[in-house]
């Protein structure tokens, strides 16, 4: 199994001990550390967000850590896999191109190339998009799927 890559963004408390508190169960459950972000100048409600890269030798590594984290009473808010790739989607049908944009956007999907051909009644475009590896990933592709069918589109994406 690979490793897994993820950026956890935790909420800490802003006393002192509560981020090593939190790296120590990222250690203990095999985590490698590979930057911290801590924003200090962010706090709201008494919380600092942390952004923490780690790489763990697998998923159940990577949960490990969630729970032992939550276990010392800091509340993990995200995690988002630093792993991507890109995928290919065609999208035909009419309308504005511009609303199915930001969906994808909204999604949280990044488009990174794209080529459009006609408009108004007839549209055709291919969207090369960076997409979060593994179930994330395949969920996000679900959800645009959903979204583009909602607008009147038909997406068509690599198998």
């Amino acid at each position: 199994m690979p490793p897994v890559r993820v950026r956890l963004t935790c909420a800490l408390v802003d006393r002192p001990g509560t981020l090593l508190r939190t790296l120590e169960q990222i250690a203990l459950a095999g985590g490698n550390i590979i930057s911290i972000v801590h924003s200090r100048e962010s706090i709201t409600s008494g919380y600092v967000p942390v952004s923490i890269n780690v790489e763990f030798p697998d998923a159940q590594s990577l949960e490990r850590a969630r729970r032992g984290i939550e276990s010392v009473g800091v509340p993990v808010i995200g995690a988002e896999s630093l792993e991507k790739s890109l995928r290919t989607v065609i999208v035909l049908g009419s309308g504005e191109l511009g609303d199915l944009i930001e969906a994808v956007e909204g999604l949280g999907l990044k488009i990174v190339d794209a080529s459009v051909r006609g408009g108004g009644s007839e549209l055709t475009a291919r969207l090369t998009l960076e997409v979060p590896e593994g179930a994330a990933g395949h969920d996000l592709m679900r959800r645009l799927e959903e979204v583009a069918a909602d607008r009147g589109y038909l997406l068509l994406s690599e198998v």
